[in-house]
């Protein structure tokens, strides 16, 4: 969009093109600064990570639903599981851009400074892998020396713990976790060398830019809101739950145009929303809904990117496919297309309410390590001995990623302009990250899911456990209501149903959400300039995780690589 228009819609608006300037961080914006739009340093770039058919022949996976293969050692089918393994047959609509996997990355840079976001189409992906150096601090530390060679003069360089790259963490996305089967290393391969590959080009083709900041509101069903909308994207997994009501759904945009032309260059969405549209049925490999968003996201010309936020107990809602009887493929298309319209649809919005950042260009962003102890019996287990029920987890168990039942992982606070980025290693229930913004004065916000790990559900604070814990193994809505179970007699703590949610199963440890609070809260006081604990101390329960203050930032991306055991582990 031409400056000038920008100009005429923020005017017919009633918007001002003025952005509010962040007290208290050091870099005011003096009065020569305040108007006029800050130049930005910004490249994007795109690698496809579809398997081969190879890959897809040697017991290639799907991730997202049921858990592990029902293979015995993973070799061995004992004829009892329940539900169909999900062994994928091909990829959707035969790889096209935005239908198979790929993994996109953006950089931007104020002149001194770089950072990067970058997202992987796939189920979750870990810091660090068993087979060998093919992890997410593994793909920063090597992107980061990739571009160290090649820069020359050049002083905007990103360092490891600037890079984060995260999971869009698609149901239809390949099973690199190992929960579900797992995948070839040979793939574990492709995706460390093309997110590498992604990261450097982004950062290669930079160049001058401004850029603006906007958001809209995308509804909950069945939720009252300040925001009135008749067609919710969102639904609530405990949406009768009083103490898990918190919701986050915004779209926040932002969008980069060339400084001299002002022609489209990015633009990007954070939008928390589970792309889970294909459903259990699908057996190709997909990026979900996020891959034809981002298509639709570059209608104008632009590098679109759909970034995921934080997925906890947030799935999607309303209709699909507005077109019946189709199947196969066809079917899949129009179901990711149909929710990916709705979400375009309120993605303008924010667009046209985007301001551009003013003031002085400023970026930063640092990892944060954290380790806490992990008595989730059941995912420890399967960490160490997955193998034996056909979920050979990946993730390495040498120190410091897991240890004992210590489990080491990363959290992430960064900044652009007076917008603040929060990346949490798992899917985060939206409490999380309300604590953090609502704490840390900023013009806004993005907010990233499955950040430097995957670790599953992220609750917090501890007064949202009650209900996930109970779905474990009962339905129905909270207590005390009565209900009539199967076997006829009524029950107030609800009727007998198995992994009804698996929100608590997948959730590593009870303090783990709230120590990544406490992190997210240090990383913002530090990337935001008004010290580490200036936003940690004002959270009362952060004193419980004091020892996570010792670890500098960027300490996540200092340990040796993982040993390449690809040649003995080749699944």
């Amino acid at each position: 969009m031409r400056r000038t228009a920008v100009l005429a819609l923020t005017t017919a608006l009633g918007l001002s093109l003025a952005a509010p300037a962040l007290a208290g961080h050091g870099h005011g914006n003096g009065p020569k600064h305040k108007d006029k739009a800050a130049t930005y340093y910004v490249g994007s770039a795109i690698r496809s990570i579809n398997p081969t058919p190879e890959m897809l022949a040697d017991n290639f996976y799907l991730g997202g639903f049921g858990l592990g293969s029902g293979k015995i050692g993973n070799a061995v089918d004992p004829g009892v599981y329940a539900q169909e393994p999900h062994l994928a047959t091909g990829i959707l609509n035969g790889g096209a851009p935005g239908y198979g996997v790929a993994v996109r990355a953006l950089a931007i840079g104020d002149g001194r400074h770089t950072i990067t976001l970058a997202q992987l189409d796939l189920q979750g992906y870990f810091s660090a892998y068993k087979q060998g150096p093919f992890g997410l601090v593994d793909i920063r530390n090597d992107a980061a020396a990739e571009i160290a060679k090649i820069a020359g003069t050049r002083k905007d360089l990103p360092t490891a713990g600037s890079i984060l790259v995260d999971s869009n963490h698609s149901h239809g996305g390949p099973d690199t976790a190992g929960v579900w089967g797992g995948v070839p290393t040979t793939y574990l391969q492709l995706v460390h060398k093309q997110a590498v590959a992604a990261i450097v080009a982004a950062w290669t083709q930079m160049q001058p830019a401004h850029l603006s900041f906007g958001v809209s509101h995308a509804g909950v069903a069945g939720q009252q809101s300040q925001y009135p909308d008749d067609d919710p994207l969102l639904s609530n997994d405990f949406s009768d739950d009083p103490n898990n009501q918190v919701m986050d759904d915004e779209l926040r945009i932002i969008r980069a145009t060339d400084a001299e032309t002002d022609a489209p260059l990015v633009t990007y969405l954070n939008f928390s929303a589970h792309p889970t549209v294909l459903g259990g049925g699908n057996r190709k490999v997909s990026a979900d809904y996020t891959g034809p968003l981002s298509n639709m996201l570059g209608e104008d010309g632009s590098f679109g990117f759909a970034q995921v936020a934080t997925l906890g107990r947030t799935h999607t809602a309303g209709p699909r496919c507005q077109t019946p009887g189709l199947s196969g493929d066809a079917a899949g298309v129009c179901a990711i297309d149909g929710y990916a319209t709705r979400v375009m649809n309120h993605a303008r919005e924010a667009i046209a309410n985007a301001k551009p950042l003013t003031g002085k260009a400023v970026v930063g962003m640092h990892s944060f390590m954290l380790m806490d102890l992990a008595e989730n019996a059941p995912i420890v287990s399967m960490s160490y001995a997955g193998t034996l029920i056909g979920a050979p987890v990946y993730r390495s168990v040498n120190a410091p990623w897991l240890t004992g039942d210590v489990l080491g992982t990363p959290t992430f606070s960064g900044r652009i302009g007076d917008v603040l980025l929060s990346g949490g290693p798992g899917e985060m229930y939206p409490q999380i990250l309300d604590t953090v913004n609502k704490t840390v004065p900023a013009r806004g916000h993005i907010d990233l899911g499955t950040a430097g790990d995957f670790l599953g559900y992220l609750i917090a604070p501890l007064e949202a456990y009650p209900e996930p814990v109970r779905h474990d193994i009962l339905d129905g809505p909270p207590p005390p209501t009565v209900r009539a179970c199967d076997f006829g007699v009524p029950s107030p703590v609800g009727c007998p149903a198995p992994i009804d949610s698996d929100n608590h199963l997948f959730n590593p440890s009870f303090t783990l959400g709230e120590r990544i609070t406490c992190s997210l809260l240090r990383g913002a006081g530090l990337v935001m300039g008004v010290g580490e604990q200036t936003y940690w101390s004002a959270y009362q329960r952060c004193a419980a995780f004091a020892d996570d203050l010792a670890r500098p930032a960027d300490f996540d991306t200092t340990f040796p690589a993982q040993p390449d055991l690809s040649s003995v582990l080749t699944h």
